[in-house]
């Protein structure tokens, strides 16, 4: 592994990027196009970030399942950099890990990630909970289920309809975990009883679980902060995103979000940002309550995330100032904002389109119109488009070929010909059964 011919005759320190899947695939655009040095670690062969132009990607083991192999792969890495390299997470696994080889890695990289302290209370809900109460920020309510014996009490205290998180999300994500959950990053529930329903069946992935009061609204009142707070734990700059369509919807992922005006929101971010001594790239997210008339508190990412690359147009690029504060170069100040931009998740957004196309789903025309405009994507890219290339031949084609076989199948079974009861024209006709 020879990683230092990447940076001949240049000054900037190599920005080291874990996993290159959305996340991943931006940032080594984002820092590529400037012509900083990039390293793009991956565990999978198969990912479609693997064919960016912006990075040099060498295989690496996997954060979540070799941490130990991973620590020995990044420390001869480090050997191997000319000078010391800023390191990028992606996940909240990798946050966990560097963490955890914290003291072994430093003398090779700087990480932009929070401290022991601060980390534990973003990763943590429950504790993110109280710290919003003690810096004065508001937030749904929230019962802490720790046991069997909590359970109980906490179904008959709740108010229904809740949401069921994990305490912390990376560990529904471990091993066989997420089959266990159900592929459920959160669980809506609708009475007592049905909260102990689920927490019987996650109980099986993590005894620990937050129920938190749902806050009536559609995905389109969901908000964010994001923001980079420098190494002294001074706000650098920020910019606000409106989610338009999760997948699934109320308590999925981001697949249309847009940059917007929410610059009330920074300030509750910084002052509980500023409470706990956070550093680094955080997305905080938000949601309109209008009981009250205001936005309540969901949860702190202590990281990049999906839909970073709309800082550049919202005039605070988040990566770059990270990696500027972390390569000891000045820090750039907050620009102008540019004209409402979107994010869209491509792959999640093609998947949605031809499976309502294929039910004919009369909500396919809102989700087209939600998608016009000045757009920025997860995978393509006009200027670096070999990884979506590879989305299409390894992942989208396959998948479209197997929808359209299973369906066409699942349209014979259901439907029979009926020769003996010919239509008004003496022809036969289909029928159900």
């Amino acid at each position: 592994m020879k990683i230092n011919s990447i940076e001949t005759g240049r000054a900037q320190p190599t920005a080291v990027v874990l996993n290159m899947f959305y996340t991943g695939l931006g940032i080594a655009r984002s820092l590529g196009a400037k012509r900083i040095p990039v390293v793009g670690l991956t565990s999978d062969r198969r990912i479609y970030g693997n064919l960016t132009r912006f990075a040099k990607v060498v295989l690496c083991p996997d954060s979540r399942t070799e941490p130990e192999a991973l620590a020995a792969f990044l420390t001869r890495l480090g050997r191997e950099l000319p000078r010391r390299g800023v390191i990028f997470p992606t996940r909240d696994d990798d946050l966990v890990f560097l963490d955890h080889f914290r003291r072994e890695l430093e003398p090779y990289f700087t990480m932009v990630a929070p401290e022991t302290k601060a980390l534990e209370i973003c990763l943590n809900k429950w504790k993110t909970h109280l710290a919003a109460g003690e810096a004065g920020v508001p937030a749904p309510r929230a019962w802490l289920i720790e046991g069997a014996d909590d359970a109980g009490r906490v179904a008959a205290e709740a108010t229904y309809p809740c949401i069921v998180k994990p305490l912390a999300a990376h560990h529904w994500r471990k091993a066989g975990n997420w089959a266990l959950v159900g592929e459920r990053k959160a669980i809506r529930v609708n009475s007592a009883q049905e909260l102990l329903i689920e927490y019987n069946a996650v109980l099986r992935a993590d005894h620990r679980v937050l129920v938190q009061e749902m806050i009536p609204g559609g995905d389109d009142t969901l908000a964010v902060a994001a923001c980079y707070v420098d190494r002294q734990s001074r706000w650098a700059g920020g910019f606000n995103i409106q989610k338009l369509v999760q997948i699934p919807e109320g308590t999925g992922t981001g697949c249309i979000v847009q940059s917007t005006d929410r610059q009330e929101l920074f300030e509750p971010t910084a002052r509980l940002l500023q409470h706990i001594r956070f550093t680094g790239i955080a997305e905080v997210e938000y949601k309109w309550d209008e009981t009250v008339r205001g936005y309540k508190l969901i949860e702190i990412n202590p990281r990049p995330w999906d839909q970073h690359r709309l800082g550049a147009a919202a005039g605070a690029d988040l990566i770059y100032m990270a990696y500027c504060d972390h390569a000891g170069l000045p820090v750039p100040q907050p620009g102008k904002a540019v004209a409402r931009q979107k994010w869209i998740a491509d792959d999640a957004f093609l998947t949605a389109v031809l499976r309502m196309f294929w039910r004919r789903d009369p909500r396919l025309s809102t989700l087209l119109r939600q998608a016009r405009g000045k757009r920025v994507f997860a995978i393509w890219s006009a200027r670096d488009p070999m990884p979506f290339v590879a989305y299409l031949l390894r992942g989208s084609l396959p998948a479209v070929w197997r929808a359209g076989i299973s369906r066409l199948a699942s349209i014979r079974k259901r439907l029979r010909w009926h020769k003996g009861f010919p239509d008004q024209k003496g022809v036969g006709v289909w029928e159900k059964p």
